[in-house]
């Protein structure tokens, strides 16, 4: 069965305050953060417990700059959200734990209280769900 729940991240984000680095090859934080969320995802599925209702998609650009890395939850019927001021080290297992319970809440609404406490105060954007 398919992912319902789509988690994009920004893969051309960079840190919130990083200097640009001089080098046009540099890997930016938002591929870097999609890389670990990809990592772990993978063996969260491989773990009994671990079954999950999550695609994880590289996007281009969220237009979320000042705000990076920035990532969206999105699923149908569903509200949708924007995230953003993420890193890989502090965020990853509770980015992952957000998206699964977004994934099973029956509206996108994830109550304050049930939201892991490093990602609370960083959303960016809700979005109302498209009915019909």
């Amino acid at each position: 069965m398919p992912a319902t729940t789509r988690l994009h991240v920004c893969i051309t984000c960079r840190n919130s305050g990083a200097e640009p680095g001089n080098n046009q090859t540099d890997e930016r934080d938002g591929k870097i953060l999609h890389d670990a969320l990809i990592a772990e995802h993978k063996v969260a599925k491989g773990s009994t417990d671990g079954e999950t209702d999550v695609e994880i998609v590289p996007v281009e650009c969220l237009s979320n700059c000042k705000s990076g890395c920035s990532l969206s939850l999105s699923a149908p019927g569903k509200w949708g959200y924007v995230y953003g001021n993420l890193t890989p080290e502090t965020h990853r297992d509770d980015i992952l734990k957000l998206a699964n319970a977004y994934a099973q809440s029956s509206d996108g609404i994830v109550p304050w209280r049930e939201r892991p406490e490093s990602v609370r105060r960083n959303v960016i954007a809700r979005i109302p769900p498209m009915n019909g």
